[in-house]
């Protein structure tokens, strides 16, 4: 006897009632995209592992290299609630956070023939990195190892791809690929102030979802100068216990981040040095120094919890004696002086300033040191402000 309809004959597979709509869905992108003088290339099924395409984006017809992969889904069961989104299991979750690329989805709508999009790496690595370690914090970890829980991922409302608001979609994927691919990140060794202050906000910015961009931000620190100097040390203090950042969804650090990256707070007399020289020159631009708020401060958190500090500060107080301006050996002084004050009370520290004024012709020149010593005297040591 034949099959009817509807039924399959034995021992032969049937087509997904799905497919036809997600080839409508691949298909239809392609298209749009390859219009857009797009290089697609499409994934095999057999080795789709969330990425249906492979694109990259060209200027003047030429390859820029700069490569995204999408997942396509296509149909109104994407919709819930008037919301379209993607619905992730904790599997597909992890795999968009862990990507050598940047990853985006893309839901076509077959009845009115409109693409809604979403930034799945930024999603993960931005906004649910950030949820899920906050929420975690002091909980112990599942058994499985899995990061995240799954659930179903929301598009943002009226973010659809069209042909009249590709530029915004093209440059939105350009800004995110560079960041992403770590780019610009090599301007922290460039010599424009600018470049290098642009890469200090990618820092951050990646580092949310990556330590290593805030470990590479940390051991650059020398080859910054000036604002940009300035501008690592408060980025790079959100690691540390600074008492005045106010926390919110839009700075907030991973705990894992955290602790990677604090573990790193080990500064040399040379590190040391350098950071106080270039937070006196932004201070004697009539920018926030040393007082409650400013890069000064910034300086002094990351110091905190460095082993041997007032080792090393005495270190770098002797070489800014040597060699640097008489405010960076001032300015030594004041740090030398308040970190001993708190890690050894016992001690007469007052003495021992006043000793290191004798043997520095610097220090007993500067105009501030008698009063540095009467407030110590008066006090018992003296603040850093």
């Amino acid at each position: 006897m034949s099959p009817t309809a509807g039924e399959a004959t034995p021992g032969r597979k049937r087509l997904r009632n799905t497919r036809r709509t997600e080839r409508e869905g691949v298909n239809a992108l392609r298209a749009f995209l390859e219009d857009r003088d797009c290089v697609v290339q499409e994934v095999d099924t057999a080795n789709d592992f969330g990425k249906d395409l492979l694109v990259d984006l060209t200027r003047d017809r030429e390859i820029t290299g700069e490569t995204i992969a999408i997942q396509v889904k296509s149909g109104r069961s994407f919709s819930r609630g008037g919301r379209w989104g993607i619905p992730a299991s904790s599997t597909d979750l992890n795999t968009w956070y862990e990507s050598s690329i940047p990853i985006y989805g893309v839901i076509f709508d077959p009845a009115e023939r409109e693409f809604h999009w979403i930034n799945l790496s930024s999603y993960v690595h931005e906004r649910m990195d950030a949820f899920h370690d906050h929420k975690n914090v002091g909980k112990p970890t599942s058994r499985t190892g899995t990061r995240f829980k799954g659930h179903f991922v929301p598009v943002p409302e009226k973010q659809t791809l069209t042909h009249a608001n590709w530029e915004h979609f093209a440059d939105e994927v350009r800004g995110y690929v560079h960041r992403f691919g770590g780019r610009s990140l090599l301007d922290l060794m460039s010599e424009d102030m600018s470049a290098q202050i642009s890469a200090v906000y990618d820092c951050f910015a990646l580092g949310r979802g990556d330590a290593r961009a805030l470990l590479l931000l940390r051991h650059t620190l020398t080859k910054l100068s000036s604002y940009a100097l300035a501008q690592a040390l408060h980025a790079l203090s959100h690691c540390a216990s600074n008492p005045d950042i106010p926390w919110s969804e839009n700075n907030w650090i991973p705990q894992n981040v955290i602790q990677q990256v604090k573990a790193s707070f080990s500064w040399s007399p040379e590190e040391i040095l350098h950071m106080v020289r270039e937070v006196e020159e932004t201070g004697s631009a009539g920018v926030s120094a040393w007082e409650r708020g400013g890069y000064g401060q910034s300086l002094v958190v990351l110091l905190w919890d460095s082993s041997d500090l007032c080792e090393r500060l005495h270190s770098a107080l002797l070489t800014a004696c040597r060699g640097f301006d008489a405010e960076v050996a001032f300015r030594t002084l004041v740090l030398y002086q308040y970190f001993l004050g708190i890690r050894q009370p016992d001690m007469d520290l007052k003495e021992r300033v006043k000793s290191l004024i004798e043997k520095n012709p610097l220090l007993a020149g500067h105009s501030f040191t008698a009063d540095l010593l009467a407030i110590i005297e008066e006090f018992g040591w003296a603040d850093i402000c």
